[in-house]
């Protein structure tokens, strides 16, 4: 049986249940890197170029806790569009070029790339093409691609329905909803790619920390996709990022919920997610209070802390008056 290596890093958070299941479909074992640590971002960090988020060397950090893993193969999609006339940021889009020039002894041979651009073709055809690589049995693979789709929008109508951020990570991990219930007496929105929102190292805690304050934390896949396209599109007809959009959207819905605050989590350098967030901030401006925190591979955990507590506590102030 063939092992298939899955970073849990970036679009892990997003599409883990369609990869697995189409993997699996195809008989082989699917292995996940470990959760991300401090020495995932060390490697991460010695292996990567300056220049890229701190996102892409945590990647990279996955890929090098799973070639210790000895996996047959690494999946590593490349994507460029997951709907039409819009586009993803362009780490994506390069990631697969990225991994083979920064981490030595990795072999081309070794990396199962799907192309999925849907202006061009359909997501059918680029997961068809690699299944092909591992299994050529075209009945096999197109049963495979089924199921995975069906578990895929599964997994996202699970997302809307679920009431917590751990809730999420127990559906992308075992594909059940969590029996979770709200605790808190306040609502926060916190907006950000899954890679940021659900992995506890990278934001430092700060879901966890928000739970202890109090607090019920809402994130954007609580909303239907849909949805969230819907909203963004009636803001905003010159936003060309499909999960930018996705983010916009969801916080202008949470603020027609009433919520009563909104976190928004990028990584540093985002272009996209730069743009977009000044967008929101220009917009939700007198609305709802707003808190910023952009992550670095330098970030102290104690200023995270410092400024979610002073943000509730004016919120919690506010409330009172």
């Amino acid at each position: 049986m063939k092992k298939v290596g899955i970073p849990r890093a970036l679009l892990y958070y997003k599409y883990y249940p369609f990869w697995k299941t189409f993997l699996e479909g195809l008989e082989c074992k699917v292995v996940v890197s470990d959760r991300t640590t401090k020495k995932t971002l060390q490697n991460g960090v010695k292996y990567s170029v300056d220049e890229t988020c701190l996102s892409v060397k945590i990647f990279c950090g996955h890929i090098l806790d799973l070639m210790q893993k000895e996996v047959d193969y690494l999946f590593i999609p490349r994507i460029q569009s997951v709907e039409k006339k819009c586009f993803v940021c362009t780490k994506f889009l390069g990631l697969h070029d990225i991994v083979r020039n920064c981490i030595p002894h990795l072999r081309d041979e070794t990396i199962l790339t799907p192309n999925i651009d849907v202006a061009r073709r359909t997501l059918y055809q680029s997961m068809f093409a690699t299944g092909w690589k591992l299994r050529k049995n075209p009945i096999r693979i197109h049963s495979a691609y089924l199921r995975a789709k069906e578990k895929q929008q599964s997994f996202e109508r699970g997302c809307s329905l679920s009431k917590t951020p751990s809730g999420i990570v127990q559906l992308i991990e075992t594909g059940q909803i969590a029996k979770t219930e709200k605790k808190g007496n306040l609502n926060i929105a916190v907006i950000g790619h899954p890679y940021n929102v659900y992995d506890d190292f990278v934001n430092m805690k700060t879901i966890e920390k928000l739970d202890e304050m109090g607090v019920n934390v809402l994130t954007h896949e609580m909303v239907a996709k849909k949805e969230s396209y819907r909203i963004a599109q009636e803001i905003s007809n010159d936003i060309y990022w499909s999960y930018q959009k996705e983010m916009l959207g969801a916080s202008f819905y949470f603020l027609k919920m009433g919520v009563d605050g909104i976190i928004f989590i990028v990584s540093f350098p985002c272009g996209p997610d730069s743009l977009v967030v000044e967008y929101a901030k220009m917009h939700l401006k007198g609305k709802v209070p707003v808190l910023f925190l952009v992550l670095d591979e330098h970030q102290g955990e104690a200023g995270i802390t410092t400024r979610l507590e002073s943000f509730i506590d004016l919120i919690r102030i506010k409330k009172k008056k």
